[in-house]
C-alpha cells in the first residue's frame, strides 16, 4: 500500500503546474488576495479568484484539473464557506510523504 502512496504523490508533483498550484497555498494568503477571508482557516484561499491570477494565463477548467488531481493525492484539503471554496496544503500528507522517502531512501535510516 505505501508504494502506491508513494506513487501518486509522486505522479501529483511531477507537473509544474501543480508544484506552482502547491507553492501558492503553501504561502496562502497576501495582499493579492480578493476572497473574503475563511474565518476558521485564515491561511485557506480561494483557487478561482486567488490563486488563478497567480498562474498566468491558465484556464478555469485547467486549474480545476489540476486541483482534482492535488485532492485525488490528498495534497490538498478543499473546505466549503457558503458558495466559497478554499483550498490550504495538507500537512500531515505532505510529512507522511517525508518520512516515507527518508525511510524508503535516505542511508542514515536504514541499518548497514
Amino acid at each position: 500500500m505505501e508504494q502506491i502512496e508513494l506513487a501518486k504523490i509522486a505522479a501529483a508533483f511531477s507537473d509544474p503546474i501543480r508544484v506552482r498550484i502547491m507553492d501558492i497555498l503553501m504561502q496562502g494568503r497576501d495582499e493579492n488576495c480578493v476572497s473574503t477571508p475563511h474565518p476558521e482557516l485564515p491561511h485557506a484561499i480561494c483557487p478561482y479568484v486567488d490563486v488563478l491570477p497567480k498562474l498566468g494565463n491558465i484556464a478555469r477548467s485547467k486549474l480545476s484539473y489540476h486541483l482534482k488531481e492535488l485532492r485525488d493525492a490528498e495534497l490538498v484539503e478543499e473546505r466549503r464557506m457558503g458558495k466559497q471554496v478554499f483550498y490550504l496544503v495538507n500537512q500531515q500528507t505532505i510529512e507522511q510523504f517525508l518520512h516515507m522517502l527518508e525511510q524508503r531512501y535516505l542511508r542514515q535510516g536504514r541499518k548497514a
